[in-house]
């Protein structure tokens, strides 16, 4: 039996001759003779913003290879999905002890927030609660998030262990929570499952991934996946609440 080799007239053969392929001008491509739609990758078009708080007290100290791993497996998940992707980074830690918030990554790339982050020593505090409402607090009020979730999305990412002292402006975990809930955030937070942990997610209506103060780098490793894929997800769906999303991405 002889083959024919396939050929396309009409409109698309026309503009061919004019100097335009016929991929271009019908969205097709000729391959083996068949013929077969071109695979574009679809992105998600809002801009993802993504805040990042880190407690550095010598109580985080146990997982902060596992920190730093996270953030790099979480921002290249989302930008190799998002259009576009910019973050910023707070640490903060004991305010007692002189350890007070401090933005080392201010509207970064994503190499340039994960070079600030292996940047970032772990030590010293006194006793063990820390300043989390007052460190997240700053997180959320510094960064320039999107007010329009057509055109881009904020999330708020925080890596914590141990319970927190009083915030010294007097706001309540549930306060700052509803905070992060008006503000349209989406609220992730990886912690010791203290109450206060809880009382901002319930607000912000986040999640939480409850971790111990050694988690193992293979938990992290899962979190950091699922929370990657709730971002995009959540994003992709135009929610307004973080998406659970079990498993790899």
């Amino acid at each position: 039996m002889k083959t024919i080799p396939m050929t396309l007239v009409g409109r698309a053969d026309e503009d061919h001759r004019a100097g335009a392929t016929v991929a271009e001008q019908t969205g097709l491509v000729l391959a083996s003779n068949i013929v077969q739609p071109i695979r574009r990758e679809n992105k998600i078009q809002p801009e993802v913003i993504i805040g990042f708080g880190k407690d550095i007290t010598g109580s985080s100290g146990p997982f902060a290879d596992g920190t730093h791993r996270s953030t790099e497996q979480i921002l290249a998940a989302v930008s190799a999905k998002a259009r576009s992707v910019r973050a910023y980074q707070l640490t903060y830690g004991d305010e007692d002890y002189g350890q007070h918030p401090v933005l080392i990554t201010n509207d970064g790339t994503v190499e340039q927030a994960l070079a600030d982050s292996a940047r970032i020593t772990y030590g010293g505090g006194g006793d063990e609660p820390e300043h989390h409402i007052s460190g997240i607090r700053e997180l959320v009020r510094v960064v320039p998030w999107p007010t329009d979730p057509r055109k881009g999305r904020g999330a708020v990412v925080v890596f914590m262990t141990a319970d927190t002292k009083p915030d010294p402006s007097g706001m309540t975990a549930r306060q700052l929570g509803e905070e992060i809930m008006t503000r349209g955030l989406l609220c992730y937070l990886i912690c010791e499952p203290y109450p206060f942990a809880k009382e901002i997610i319930d607000a912000a209506q986040g999640l939480m991934f409850p971790i111990t103060n050694n988690p193992d780098p293979a938990q992290m490793q899962q979190i950091a996946a699922q929370l990657s894929a709730s971002i995009l997800a959540t994003v992709s769906a135009g929610a307004t609440r973080p998406m659970t999303v079990m498993g790899n991405p």
